[in-house]
């Protein structure tokens, strides 16, 4: 059985209700929401890219930037990734350079499942980067 990298995308947060807050301290945990903190937050990721490991792998491996072949190859250390605004400069830029290179080559056919998955992933770095409070986690699963 093979692995794969499946990348999910935040899509929902809710307050976890689960537990009554009393009066006197709802104003601090919606504060600490506010401000970013997930006290008491649920977050709901559903997946919305993925490939097989040696595809992910391919594509990690040409990649020239060390700070963005590092953060992508958390997978392959950790078995999962978180991606934030932080990160999206430095990824978009060096995706961005190895599509255009897979462009460039001659045999650019062999490459159409890189090519792919580059562009899709391109384009929910930009969501991450326009939308508030998004992030993606990547991790590797077994192969169904």
């Amino acid at each position: 059985m093979g692995k794969n990298v499946v990348f999910y995308r935040l899509t929902a947060k809710f307050v976890d209700s689960a537990v009554d807050i009393p009066e006197e301290v709802s104003n601090i945990m919606y504060y600490t929401l506010s401000v970013g903190h997930h006290t008491g937050v649920a977050d709901c990721l559903s997946p919305c890219l993925s490939c097989s490991m040696d595809t992910y792998c391919s594509i990690v491996s040409h990649i020239d930037s060390q700070e963005a072949r590092y953060k992508l190859e958390g997978i392959m250390r950790f078995g999962e990734i978180q991606i934030d605004k932080v990160h999206v400069p430095a990824l978009t830029k060096a995706l961005k350079k190895e599509l255009q290179s897979l462009y460039l080559q001659k045999t650019s056919k062999l490459y159409a499942v890189e090519i792919t998955w580059l562009t899709q992933f391109l384009d929910l770095l930009e969501e991450v980067r326009t939308q508030s409070a998004m992030y993606m986690m990547g991790r590797l699963t077994d192969e169904q």
